[in-house]
């Protein structure tokens, strides 16, 4: 094993060969607009940055988190990492069914294959996840008043990366940081 291979972390997006067919499939697949908070959660799942997350959390998985933060694998995880859609748009949809995930100009980004939907309890989450119910705290305050009513868990497939127009030096992926203190460090 190569350094590189032993020092990389596994990225979600698809194969070069595999973006074209996906491109062509996520257009007519149903589709969900995602908040900006959505979109950093998406980008952070394809770059590494929430590895070993495959995607967002299934029930089984959320269930662990919240209550004592570990996955159904028993690694270690603080938060939960879950699309959160309106009931509406979750009465469309199956377990199994692919959606695609576009950012708010409606470009595809990825796609997500649903392995559940379900509704969390947002009362266990704030308590457990957070210490407190109070709406005071930003994060309990979005869990009550913005995110959606049930949550999607599955595995993504990213198709591209989100595009910043902002900050682009500083936008390192993981990887990229990781070859950079290599190179510092004379490793490479």
């Amino acid at each position: 094993m190569s350094i590189r291979e032993k020092f990389h972390i596994p990225e979600l997006y698809a194969s070069y060969e595999n973006v074209k067919s996906l491109k062509i499939e996520a257009a007519n697949l149903i589709s969900w607009d995602l908040t900006p908070r959505q979109l950093c959660d998406l980008e952070l799942l394809m770059n590494g940055g929430f590895y070993p997350l495959n995607g967002f959390l299934n029930k089984t998985d959320y269930d662990g988190v919240v209550e004592n933060m570990r996955l159904a694998n028993g690694s270690l995880w603080p938060i939960p990492i879950n699309l959160d859609v309106t009931a509406s748009f979750a009465k469309s949809l199956n377990n199994g069914q692919r959606i695609a995930l576009r950012d708010q100009e409606g470009v595809i980004i990825a796609i997500l294959e649903i392995a559940d939907i379900y509704e969390p309890n947002k009362n266990k989450e704030a308590e457990y996840v957070y210490g407190t119910n109070d709406i005071s705290h930003p994060s309990v305050n979005y869990l009550y008043n913005k995110a959606g009513d049930i949550y999607l868990g599955g595995k993504i497939t990213g198709i591209q990366p989100v595009v910043h127009y902002d900050f682009r030096a500083i936008r390192d992926t993981p990887n990229e940081l990781r070859s950079f203190f290599k190179r510092l460090a004379g490793i490479e």
